[in-house]
């Protein structure tokens, strides 16, 4: 007998996008997949009929159906061992949410063993859940962000952009300048030996927040920006009315945090800001100058931001690109489905 063909046509419901963003979603018949590479090669719609015969079926269940993978823009994995906890805590009071159950936690990341056994966990429910690609925090501490980094590689999924965190005041395990901006290269180098394309997993440079990075650290990376080409930025933007105070404070010579992100290179093409609730006059237009994103968190904007983002006004009548997120662990839950309810 003939042997089976490497690939599986999956004959149901299946929730079709060909369009892309911002197009109707339909509903195709089946979706072909490679067995050897996990791509979809064939999809049945319109007028595009696939031969099952020469395929290996599998027929979906009545009430089920196939969905593509979610894209979970902003989520600390990290915060994977105390998620659903400190929520209802203020996001940087002396008792709240960083103090008390952030920063303690992930000081436990200096410790590969105890990062590796947390991060494997996270990993595996975020494939559970269904999410595909993930935009993720991990801490400043280099063995463990390794990995991470290595837990994805081992699975093959999902596909990420992993962030050394860099924070080198205001916080405890504050780095020193210059050990922080080294480890940074050395975590980018090692990320893309291992998956020279990036095609899996590829590193994105990751200040926490403007309080906890002085602005030397601030120039540093976004000089290690301009050095690596197509390496990705992200960071926290405007998610509390104490933090955009704070932050002022902080940086007064500029008239926003964007305005300061920019100043020092880190306001580029594809940068990835969380949340951006409390912006100030002027950033919206910036962001849309340099391209950036905006990492929607409805889940954690309820319990810190107290405000909800104005996605459908950001869209459509400022041209911003907005994306969904769980923001774990500001957010309860891993779920994206979550977030989307």
């Amino acid at each position: 007998p003939n042997p089976m063909p490497p690939t599986t046509c999956y004959v149901g419901r299946v929730v079709d996008a060909p369009h892309g963003l911002g197009a109707p979603l339909r509903w195709a018949s089946a979706v072909v997949v490679d067995d050897a590479t996990g791509r979809i090669v064939d999809v049945a719609r319109d007028d595009n009929i696939v031969n099952t015969a020469t395929h290996k079926v599998v027929e979906l269940p009545e009430r089920a159906f196939l969905v593509p993978g979610f894209v979970d823009a902003h989520v600390h994995a990290s915060q994977y061992p105390f998620a659903g906890t400190g929520i209802d805590r203020p996001l940087m009071a002396e008792d709240g949410f960083l103090a008390k159950h952030a920063f303690p936690t992930e000081s436990m990341f200096a410790d590969a063993g105890r990062a590796r056994v947390w991060y494997d966990a996270f990993v595996d429910e975020m494939i559970r859940q269904g999410t595909t690609c993930a935009v993720v925090y991990a801490t400043q501490h280099r063995a463990g962000c390794d990995a991470l980094v290595d837990a994805a590689l081992a699975r093959g999924a999902p596909r990420c952009l992993v962030g050394k965190v860099s924070m080198d005041r205001l916080c405890p395990d504050a780095e020193t300048l210059e050990a922080s901006l080294a480890d940074q290269e050395a975590f980018i180098d090692r990320t893309r030996g291992l998956d020279k394309t990036g095609d899996l997993v590829a590193p994105i440079i990751t200040p926490r927040f403007l309080p906890t990075c002085t602005p030397e650290l601030l120039k540093g990376l976004g000089e290690v920006a301009a050095k690596y080409d197509g390496v990705f930025v992200q960071t926290h933007l405007s998610e509390t009315i104490d933090e955009v105070d704070f932050s002022k404070s902080l940086f007064p010579d500029f008239p926003h945090d964007a305005a300061a992100l920019d100043a020092f290179g880190l306001l580029r093409d594809g940068a990835i800001l969380a949340h951006c609730v409390h912006m100030l006059p002027g950033e919206i237009e910036l962001l849309k100058a340099r391209n950036a994103t905006i990492a929607h968190c409805p889940s954690s904007n309820f319990y810190f931001a107290k405000e909800a983002l104005p996605v459908k006004q950001l869209v459509q009548r400022h041209g911003l690109r907005v994306a969904l997120a769980t923001d774990l662990a500001g957010g309860y839950s891993q779920s994206m489905l979550g977030a989307m309810r």
